[in-house]
């Protein structure tokens, strides 16, 4: 097996084992199918008028070779919930995190 190719399956199995969280993935425009991930809520403080608060995302970690045509508003159902994706951030080595909105 060729490096490459090992470090995918070590990818997957990584979030299988964090988090084993099957997720569809629907392209804009294409045809949903199953990818696994792993979901994370981000918090954060915001400054607000009067107030700091507390704001919090939902975050998918998946492996960049499950969705190479990603964009800005492709869809995700997670439990239930559907999400569109706000922001893609790669790591360049395996890993795509997205930011995700409930609609």
């Amino acid at each position: 097996m060729a490096f490459i190719e090992d470090m995918q399956e070590r990818d997957l199995a990584l979030l299988q084992t964090l988090d084993g969280r099957e997720v569809t993935y629907t392209p804009d425009g294409g045809s949903p199918r199953v990818i696994s991930g792993m979901l994370q809520e981000f918090s954060e403080l915001t400054s607000g008028e009067t107030v700091d608060v507390v704001v919090t995302s939902p975050v998918l970690s998946v492996r960049s070779i499950d969705i190479p045509e990603i964009q800005t508003g492709d869809q995700f159902t997670v439990d239930g919930q559907d999400y569109e994706v706000a922001v893609i951030r790669p790591d360049n080595e395996g890993i795509t995190e997205l930011m995700l909105e409930k609609l």
